[in-house]
């Protein structure tokens, strides 16, 4: 449906999804290609930092594409971090709408994207 696909455009959620595979591929460059430490804080360090850091990782080590290396990522740099799920999609009686973003969802499109490709 052509209205559905401008409805997408409008929400630049493909410009988002590509801004951050990006973002992880220049990582997993500098770490691969040019042994080079990185250190990765995005703003508050909730949203961008574990989307990029786990996308990196699973570019650079095949253990992260595994089901148990999966699920590693998630604990390691989602859960253990302090991730704010229920802020984040406004679940539990949240009533800061204002706070609520699609941070686990677009991350789960990249790698549905970088499995495509």
């Amino acid at each position: 449906d052509e209205r559905w696909l401008h409805h997408v455009q409008e929400t630049y959620w493909l410009q988002h999804i590509s801004k951050l595979l990006q973002g992880s591929r220049r990582i997993a460059e500098l770490v691969m290609l040019e042994r080079a430490s990185v250190l990765i804080h995005c703003s508050d360090g909730w949203d961008r930092t574990p989307q990029i850091s786990a996308l990196a990782q699973m570019m650079v080590d095949p253990f992260y594409r595994t089901l148990r290396g999966f699920q590693v990522v998630v604990e390691k740099e989602w859960c253990s971090l302090g991730h704010k799920f229920s802020l984040r999609y406004a679940h539990g009686g949240s009533s800061d709408k204002q706070e609520a973003a699609p941070v686990m969802a677009q991350w789960c499109d990249c790698i549905w994207q970088m499995m495509r490709q």
